[in-house]
């Protein structure tokens, strides 16, 4: 039941009915089903929770130490009410991930969790693709379609918007000149293009997972269909995140599958090919535009980290008070906000099974169950992929961004499960924790290094 429950909860993620049929009102489906499904897996969630399953699974204290950041980058300056607000939101995030760790605990309920995940993803994608041309249709040519832009700019979260999906024209001109285009959007927490790119990368990895099943036989073609729609979307997004998250996962399941000089070899042909063949999404440049919009945003944030704020940040949520808007990127934004040591527990919900399967394909462990044998490049290209999206988008709180790794966290656990002498793959050891730790240092001057060379404030 608790299964069931919870693969309603994910559905709900993805399709809000609210959206789909307004007379429903502000129904929270999705809190109800998720606090049904804690109620009814309560023992499972108290084993993720116990001291020897995190140091069995390290990525369970890593989302925890998350959470806790939320509070402490508040209290270490004395916000009180800032911390209350902020951990009870990430709470919320965190005990979605382990309900998905307590409850997905068989290789076929992680595919049942997978197909949930494609299915609702693939529907959404194509709800907002039908709804878009109807918006394109409806608004182009529009007079007071720059008007209405700067009118909705400012509004606040949860407010009704006329425009569903974002127009955008290149030069922000007002005088009517310059052509729009408009950028998908999808619903619920995907409605901005870079997020609808983000899970359209993601679902294109798992079509290819359903679609190259050897058991389903004929069955499988119809993820050809889907995989379509998935490419039409992310080119409709017109991101550049989008676009290089897609390489990203694509490059990640080419090494894992086939190894490192195949995924070179494509991703060399694919880098010439993308200016040509993808315009806007495939021109990518640092030295003006949004590039170096969000490059600045970094170095205003990375800034903070020169002060006493280096360890605890300078609060959750404080980002756009110090830069005017958030960071356009999860891994400084988590470093600004939550300090080295939050970044760095954030950092490690990735590293870890990221370090986990590099580990496996080099030194060739063999896992004994063939499905997860199967599944395990696809989801190295999501988790890259979705990694790479992150550089691109402050998403360090979201609970698809917990999907993602609880996903991988399963994945380990069921791997070390199904070996010949069943134990945990990666358990937390000084040697992790010391990798963890240069890794974050590593990553954090990487991004000083990066904003010193390319940032422009003249």
């Amino acid at each position: 039941m608790a299964y069931l429950l919870f693969l309603l909860a994910n559905a709900a993620l993805y399709i809000r009915p609210s959206e789909l049929f307004p007379s429903l009102g502000n129904v929270q489906f999705y809190l109800a089903l998720i606090l049904a499904a804690m109620v009814c897996s309560i023992r499972q969630l108290h084993n993720q929770l116990s001291i020897r399953t995190m140091i069995q699974q390290p990525i369970n204290l890593c989302v925890i130490g998350v959470t806790v950041a939320t509070a402490t980058s508040h209290l270490s300056v004395g916000y009180l009410g800032g911390a209350a607000k902020s951990f009870e939101a990430m709470a919320k995030v965190c005990l979605y991930y382990m309900t998905l760790v307590a409850v997905v605990n068989t290789p076929q309920r992680l595919r049942g969790f997978l197909l949930n995940s494609v299915c609702c993803s693939v529907f959404m994608i194509s709800f907002s693709i039908l709804d878009y041309h109807k918006f394109v249709e409806d608004w182009s040519g529009r007079a007071d379609l720059w008007e209405i832009k700067n009118l909705e700019r400012d509004l606040p979260d949860g407010v009704p918007r006329q425009l569903r999906h974002v127009p955008e024209n290149d030069t922000e001109s007002p005088d009517g000149n310059t052509p729009w285009y408009f950028r998908l959007c999808g619903l619920g927490i995907f409605h901005d293009p870079n997020d609808m790119a983000q899970l359209i990368v993601m679902t294109g990895i798992l079509c290819l997972y359903f679609m190259t099943d050897p058991k389903m036989t004929g069955i499988r073609y119809a993820w050809i269909p889907a995989l379509g729609v998935c490419c039409y979307g992310l080119f409709l997004t017109h991101s550049r995140g989008g676009l290089l998250a897609g390489g990203v996962a694509m490059l990640a399941w080419l090494t894992t599958r086939y190894g490192g000089k195949v995924a070179a070899t494509i991703g060399a042909l694919g880098v010439l090919a993308v200016p040509v063949a993808l315009g806007r999404q495939g021109n990518i440049d640092l030295s003006g535009g949004t590039g170096q919009q969000r490059i600045q945003l970094w170095a205003d944030g990375l800034n903070q980290l020169k002060t006493s704020r280096f360890f605890f940040g300078i609060g959750e949520g404080m980002y756009a008070d110090v830069a005017g808007l958030v960071a356009h990127n999860s891994y400084v934004h988590a470093y600004v906000e939550l300090g080295f040591i939050g970044g760095t527990f954030f950092l490690g919900c990735f590293f870890i099974p990221a370090f986990y399967m590099y580990r496996l394909v080099r030194t060739k462990q063999q896992i004994e169950d063939p499905e997860l044998r199967r599944l395990m490049p696809y989801l190295a290209g999501m988790g890259a992929g979705w990694c790479m999206s992150m550089m691109s988008l402050s998403r360090c709180y979201m609970p698809t961004t917990y999907m993602i790794c609880g996903t991988l966290a399963v994945f380990m656990n069921l791997a070390g499960y199904y070996r010949r002498r069943p134990a945990p793959v990666q358990p937390l050891n000084p040697q992790l924790v010391q990798r963890l730790g240069f890794s974050s240092l590593a990553l954090l001057g990487a991004f000083f290094v990066f904003v010193r060379v390319f940032a422009r404030f003249d």
